[in-house]
């Protein structure tokens, strides 16, 4: 549990990779030994020092997203952003005539170097870097004032901008299109680690922000924003998790939940939905609990499939035979997304429910 951490985020990642390094199948030359004129990335892909397809198309599009963001046109401003993502896309898929790894590589290879680069450049000047993901960095600058971190953001944006901008002349001569914006600031940041491992677990976290003058609690991958768990997880989580950041009790909050669990009170939050991805009888090696329930069903099941756990099993919504499994979601619901909050207060499940 971390205060004040800064997201830094890439603006446009790959694009802008793209038309730094003139990464493009025009001016691809194969793997040997690279001429001193050539852009060489990473992975030993040359590139020669002239614009080039992809290059000329995305200094296009990136000032026409830019111009539908500022204009409030939001549908317009992310279909551009995904033609824009597509570039790499294509490099790597064997039905694109662009079709090579060698060149897609470069892209992936060039940003991984460079996201690399800014973590030390940003613990040189004093830094911890929490965490690192494809084209962002958790920047911890820690202290209890809030608004000195939110206030320091652009200052830190600023310089390591134009150190990355020299960075990139020094090393490949050529002027850098890549861009650090301050995506946001978490007041309080939680990194859970992965279930029976010691180490973080990967694209998943909640934070405190403000949000429009307000406190909000920000989750990314975890169950609070995943269809595939109920509607009791996705609830109790966003509870202990601002419980967790506004120092509030969980125990009895906890141990309530438990109690109304068991108690029949919180039947319909209790429903798994999960949709089927083929006919029924097409799965053959494993049988999902959404597939189990769905064979129980007398007509055609339908797509989305709505489900309780009971002591019988897994059993459709509308033809429910046996009592529902109270146990079965205080360990498979509510234990999992306890424990990561019930572990940083140093509190054991079992005990507390």
């Amino acid at each position: 549990l971390y205060n004040n951490v800064l997201i830094l985020d890439f603006k446009s990642l790959y694009p802008s990779l793209i038309q730094t390094f003139q990464i493009d199948p025009l001016g691809y030359v194969a793997r040997g030994v690279p001429d001193a004129s050539m852009i060489v990335a990473p992975n030993g892909a040359a590139f020669r020092r002239r614009r080039g397809i992809l290059t000329q198309l995305l200094d296009e599009l990136l000032p026409r997203r830019e111009e539908a963001k500022q204009s409030g046109r939001e549908v317009e401003s992310t279909a551009i952003k995904i033609l824009m993502n597509s570039f790499y896309g294509v490099l790597g898929t064997p039905v694109c005539r662009f079709f090579n790894p060698e060149i897609a590589n470069a892209i992936t290879s060039s940003g991984r170097q460079l996201l690399l680069w800014c973590k030390r450049q940003l613990e040189a000047w004093g830094h911890r870097v929490l965490y690192g993901d494809t084209d962002s960095l958790f920047v911890e600058v820690g202290g209890a004032d809030a608004a000195a971190a939110e206030s320091r953001g652009p200052q830190l944006v600023e310089r390591l901008n134009e150190s990355l901008r020299r960075h990139v002349l020094d090393r490949w001569g050529v002027e850098s299109r890549l861009e650090i914006e301050l995506e946001k600031v978490y007041l309080k940041l939680f990194l859970p680690p992965i279930r029976g491992g010691g180490v973080g677990a990967r694209k998943r976290y909640a934070g405190l922000i403000t949000r429009d003058g307000r406190l909000e609690v920000d989750f990314t991958g975890l169950e609070a924003v995943r269809r595939d768990w109920t509607d009791l997880a996705r609830r109790a989580q966003r509870d202990l998790y601002r419980r967790l950041f506004f120092g509030e009790p969980v125990e009895s909050y906890l141990a309530t939940t438990v109690a109304d669990l068991r108690a029949g009170r919180l039947d319909e939050e209790l429903v798994y939905r999960k949709a089927l991805r083929k006919d029924l009888d097409a799965y053959t090696s494993t049988t999902p609990p959404h597939v189990a329930a769905a064979r129980k069903l007398e007509g055609p099941p339908g797509r989305l499939i709505s489900y309780l756990v009971t002591t019988g099993g897994p059993e459709p919504l509308e033809a429910r035979h046996y009592p529902i499994d109270y146990q079965h979601y205080v360990e498979k619901q509510l234990r999992p997304i306890a424990e990561p909050v019930l572990a940083q207060l140093g509190l054991d499940f079992a005990k507390v429910i």
